[in-house]
C-alpha cells in the first residue's frame, strides 16, 4: 500500500545491522546474569554498541534465573558485497532485511563469536558466544511526506519504519492509533478527520526519525556518544518522556 501511495518513500540502509540472540540466564554463570538482571546494560566501543538485558523466558517467567537474557549488537557493514555475503543465509539463499535463527553462515557466526571475545567486556562476550543460534536485522529507514489520501491512511511503521534507539517504534505506532480514533470521533467524517489528524503525526515521525538517526550516528560513526546525554534515554515525544 505505501509503495503506491508513496512511490518515492523506499528503504535507506542505516550502514549496520543488529545482530540478535537469547539465552536463558540459567545456562550463564550466576555472577554474570546477577550483573545483567536488573536492568538495560550497555557497551559502547569504536563504531559499535551492545545491550544486554532480560526478557520474560519462552514460559511467560519472570522470576530471575528463569528468564531469557538478550543482546542486541549493533556492527557496521557496507552496503555491497559485504552485506550482500552477510543477508545470504546458509542454503545460498540472499535474505531481503534479515536472517533468522539458525540460518545465518558459520563462517559470520564464527566471526561474530570471535570478535566479541576480543572486543567487549568479558561479561558482554560470555552472553554472546553463550547463544546457540544468533540471528540479525538490517538497520534501515523508512519515512514519508505524507500519510493521509482521502480515506486512506498509513500509520505505524506503514509511514515510519525508524531506528530503533529510541525504543519507540511500537508506541508511535500506538499513538498513531490512538489519535485517528479520536480524530474519527470528534470530525464524524473520515476525509476530514484524516486531514485533521495528519499533520501533527507526520510531524512526530519526523523527529524520531531525526532523533534516532542521530544516536545512531553518534555509536557507529562519529564516536561522540555521551552516555549522560538525555537524548540517549528512551522516549517517544522527546527522551524520557515515558510514553
Amino acid at each position: 500500500v505505501r509503495t503506491e501511495l508513496q512511490p518515492e518513500a523506499g528503504v535507506r540502509y542505516a550502514g549496520y545491522v543488529a545482530w540478535r540472540g537469547m539465552v536463558p540466564e540459567s545456562d550463564v554463570d550466576p555472577s554474570v546474569a546477577a550483573l545483567f538482571g536488573d536492568a538495560v546494560n550497555y557497551n559502547v566501543h569504536a563504531n559499535s554498541h551492545i545491550l544486554i538485558y532480560p526478557i520474560p523466558g519462552l514460559d511467560g517467567s519472570v522470576e530471575p534465573g528463569k528468564r531469557l537474557l538478550n543482546f542486541v549488537w549493533y556492527r557496521n557493514y557496507l552496503e555491497g558485497p559485504e552485506l550482500d555475503d552477510l543477508l545470504t543465509d546458509n542454503t545460498g539463499k540472499r535474505r531481503e532485511l534479515s536472517v533468522p535463527p539458525g540460518a545465518v553462515t558459520d563462517h559470520h557466526v564464527a566471526e561474530l563469536r570471535a570478535v566479541a571475545r576480543a572486543r567487549l567486556p568479558t561479561q558482554f562476550a560470555h552472553v554472546v558466544t553463550a547463544v546457540g543460534e544468533p540471528f540479525l536485522q538490517t538497520i534501515y529507514e523508512i519515512e514519508v511526506d505524507q500519510m493521509a489520501f482521502g480515506r486512506v491512511c498509513l500509520l505505524g511503521d506503514a509511514a515510519f519504519a525508524m531506528r530503533p534507539h529510541a525504543a519507540a517504534g511500537t508506541a508511535k505506532a500506538a499513538d498513531d492509533a490512538w489519535s485517528l480514533c479520536a480524530a474519527l470521533e470528534g470530525a464524524g467524517d473520515v476525509a476530514k478527520a484524516l486531514t485533521l489528524w495528519e499533520p501533527a503525526q507526520l510531524e512526530l515521525g519526523k523527529k524520531l526519525t531525526i532523533r534516532n538517526r542521530a544516536v545512531g550516528l553518534r555509536s557507529q560513526v562519529t564516536n561522540e556518544w555521551d552516555p549522560q546525554s538525555p537524548e540517549v534515554i528512551f522516549g517517544l515525544h522527546e527522551p524520557g518522556d515515558g510514553a
